[in-house]
């Protein structure tokens, strides 16, 4: 999936000291395939993200999705209307995990859920191992009312200060 956006971000400081940022985005998701396989929805979204401490933060977004594809007008029911979840650091910022949860359509506790694992390889550097856990529905356009369950195994090039989700 190609999920480009565009957005206006205003950093949040208390006391001189950065604490987060919110922001109010469109973004556009499709799968860049053409005629019967070809899906794509569009959000406009509020976000935020908080440093509660050095080494947690929490984060958030909800949106207002845009359909404009015959083959899901279903996928807010897949994919939901909102996500929260929070990032961990260790102190000497070696070692990193989050968990992101994404409410799917309903009362029930269902929700999409992405674990997250990381251990930066050399100390100075920005590349880490990388380890995902994807448990839901909505992880690819084409396939977004099936059950996924995966782990992937990667390199992850992170910014040193933050990560959007």
């Amino acid at each position: 999936n190609f999920n480009p956006g565009m957005g206006i971000t205003k950093p949040l400081f208390v006391k001189n000291r950065y604490i987060g940022k919110v922001t109010f985005l469109v973004e556009h998701e499709s799968n860049g395939r053409d005629s019967t396989e070809s899906r794509s929805w569009n959000r406009v979204a509020l976000a935020a993200n908080v440093m509660v401490t050095k080494n947690l933060m929490v984060h958030g977004k909800i949106w207002v999705p845009i359909v404009d594809g015959m083959h899901n007008k279903d996928i807010v029911d897949y994919c939901g209307f909102w996500q929260a979840g929070f990032q961990v650091l260790s102190d000497n910022k070696r070692f990193m995990g989050g968990v992101t949860i994404a409410k799917r359509k309903g009362w029930n506790l269902n929700a999409n859920v992405t674990v997250d694992l990381a251990y930066r390889i050399f100390k100075k550097d920005n590349q880490y191992l990388y380890l995902q856990f994807y448990n839901g529905y909505g992880e690819g356009l084409l396939a977004y009312n099936r059950f996924h369950s995966q782990i992937r195994v990667g390199l992850l090039i992170r910014p040193k200060l933050f990560s959007d989700y």
